[in-house]
């Protein structure tokens, strides 16, 4: 670490003020790279507490016990089933219920899958080229 120091001061003709600015500007980028994170994961922790409360639940039920613990379980639990009660949990289970099903699924439906979005996708985009007056002219 002392090598690095030396050479820092003599490399920058400021010494000693030049280290300090250059760990100021390091602290100042570590500063800015957890402040991202954080950001991110409070993102994150919303999204989780919009769409996927029932995973919550799971979650905080492997809490230990005790008074902030039962606490957060009980909110989590009371938060699931108002999810559930507005109907905002649908999406999740459909995607879940899309991703399974493809997990189950053979090569070969998968295949088949793939192939039939390929002819709608082209089917498509006949018609509105069809719209557009595409025909000879």
């Amino acid at each position: 670490m002392l090598d690095l120091i030396r050479e820092i001061e003599t490399d920058l003709e400021d010494g000693w003020e030049a280290a300090s600015r250059v760990e100021l500007q390091t602290a100042e980028h570590t500063r800015r790279a957890v402040a991202r994170f954080t950001r991110a994961l409070w993102i994150t922790l919303a999204i989780m507490l919009v769409f996927n409360s029932e995973r919550l639940v799971t979650w905080v039920n492997g809490f230990g016990v005790g008074p902030v613990q039962d606490t957060v379980v009980a909110l989590s639990v009371a938060w699931n089933e108002r999810m559930l009660a507005s109907g905002f949990t649908e999406p999740s289970l459909a995607a879940r219920g899309k991703v399974d099903e493809l997990r189950g699924a053979s090569w070969a439906e998968f295949e088949l899958r793939v192939d039939s979005e390929r002819a709608r996708a082209r089917e498509g985009a006949r018609l509105l080229r069809g719209g557009l007056g595409g025909g000879p002219g």
